[in-house]
């Protein structure tokens, strides 16, 4: 754990250096392009950097402000920054005033340094305060998608929506369907609950799979044990899905022996910490673990966050023009929503450019099929072909609903079909999805449930060895192919 510490440590003080070098940048080629051309120019900026790599690293070991700003952002941190940036500033003050590499010669030196200072100071703090919140909100994820339990409720009655209204309210359970022995009222939706039904213990575990995985069926005391729950019972206990009794956990009693002796009791549900969903539904071996550390997740976090607000406001204008070009084609809503699953089985409204006809899917879910499908406007066929309809996802990206690299989301009708398949798919649920992903490059447009399980290889090799280098290269080979005019 200390060596971990130490690494982050150094990993946090690079981080601030290099904003402190891109700050410098900025400073010095904004005032250049507001000043006449200096000879040797390239020399000045050069040196200008080296200077800034140097002094910054003095003033920031000196305050030490990457051992105290990991987990939390106080007005301590704020200040060191400050003082860091002060320290870095009075010795390129001292270089200048001294005339050591001639830098006096440059016009609007001093306005150089206040803008150096000021840019330095506004990306670090931001950078600190950013990791600040994203840990924060990570715990807070944790906390709220791990400590509680995943619950299904039997049956449909009054009793089992009143259930499902307390339950809604607890900060311990996490209410994600009824479960019904009447084959008629599967699909029915009671208080934006969906209730579902199970033929066998097959169908019961690939239910489980669905749902990211229970951790419990939650029982009404009135309930009538008759034959379809003991059934129930023993899937459950087959799953390694615990029976709990409503208000207070109780021994189910069960004519079976066998059965007695296996039911699984809690004995205060609050105090207890559930299984990992993913971990719950798997085998030892077939799960897939995040190659990640939490500290890098997130550094990545903070990274695309900081992206996209800057990129949101770089293609403000490409925006505009894309909005109004499709809103003059066909009178349609510019901007298309659709219900994508993402990190923690969490639907989400997933943003795009609208590319095809208002109708597109007014007989059901439909795979895009190509530059040739009839659906596509001639606007969304243009935008399509230079994947500027993933442009609105940036916001996703803001929103913390996705990442730049991760996997592409799926709906929940296709997901439904890979875990037939390959219930690994899964595992994806503890990352956030991708604007890109490593298996869009070495897959390309999945347009049939066999390149979706061939994608989900991909996309599960990502999850086991992702770091920042793997996201740096797949955005770059994205980058590559989007210039290239590569299809995917």
């Amino acid at each position: 754990m200390a060596k971990t510490r130490i690494k982050e440590s150094w990993i946090l003080l690079a981080m601030d250096i290099v904003l402190s070098l891109l700050s410098s940048l900025l400073a010095i080629l904004m005032v250049r392009w507001l000043s006449h051309p200096v000879f040797g120019f390239t020399r000045y900026v050069i040196i200008w950097l080296a200077m800034s790599l140097v002094f910054t690293a003095i003033g920031l070991l000196l305050q030490r402000i990457h051992r105290i700003a990991i987990e939390y952002a106080t007005l301590l941190s704020i200040g060191k920054i400050s003082a860091a940036i002060l320290i870095k500033e009075l010795l390129m003050l001292a270089v200048v005033l001294l005339d050591l590499f001639g830098l006096r010669e440059l016009d609007g030196v001093f306005l150089i340094l206040v803008m150096d200072a000021l840019l330095s100071f506004a990306m670090i703090v931001m950078m600190h305060v950013l990791m600040s919140i994203v840990i924060h909100s990570r715990q807070q994820d944790i906390e709220f998608n791990i400590s509680r339990m995943s619950i299904l409720v039997y049956g449909v009655s009054n009793k089992s929506a009143a259930m499902i209204r307390r339950l809604l309210t607890s900060s311990h359970y996490n209410p994600i369907g009824f479960i019904t022995s009447d084959p008629d009222l599967a699909g029915m939706i009671i208080q934006d609950i969906k209730a579902y039904y199970c033929k066998d213990q097959e169908a019961f575990q690939t239910l489980c799979l669905s749902l990211g995985g229970v951790d419990g069926i939650l029982f009404s005391r009135q309930s009538d044990i008759d034959k379809e729950r003991k059934r129930l019972m023993k899937w459950s206990l087959a799953a390694g899905v615990s029976l709990l009794m409503s208000p207070n956990i109780e021994v189910v009693e069960e004519s079976s022996d066998t059965e007695e002796a296996a039911v699984n009791i809690y004995g205060e549900m609050a105090d207890n910490q559930h299984r990992i969903m993913a971990r719950s539904t798997l085998p030892g071996d077939d799960f897939i673990p995040d190659g990640m550390s939490g500290f890098e997740r997130n550094v990545k976090r903070c990274v695309d966050c900081l992206a996209a607000a800057i990129l949101l406001i770089v293609f403000s204008p490409l925006f505009l023009i894309c909005y109004i070009a499709i809103k003059l084609e066909d009178k349609g809503p510019a901007i298309y929503k659709q219900e994508r699953i993402g990190r923690f089985g969490r639907s989400f409204d997933i943003l795009k450019f609208r590319t095809m006809k208002v109708d597109a899917e007014a007989n059901g879910p439909a795979l895009f099929s190509g530059d040739d499908d009839p659906r596509l406007t001639r606007v969304g066929k243009f935008l399509r072909s230079h994947h500027l309809d993933e442009l609105p996802q940036l916001w996703n990206v803001f929103m913390g609903e996705m990442a730049f690299v991760g996997y592409r989301p799926e709906r929940q009708y296709y997901i439904d079909k890979i875990m037939e398949k390959d219930p690994r798919y899964i595992c994806l649920y503890q990352i956030r999805p991708g604007v890109t992903s490593y298996a869009t490059l070495r897959n390309g447009y999945t347009d049939t449930i066999e390149k979706m399980i061939q994608r989900l290889h991909f996309d599960l090799y990502y999850l086991k060895n992702r770091s920042w280098w793997f996201d740096i290269k797949v955005l770059w080979l994205t980058f590559v192919s989007i210039v290239f005019g590569k299809k995917f």
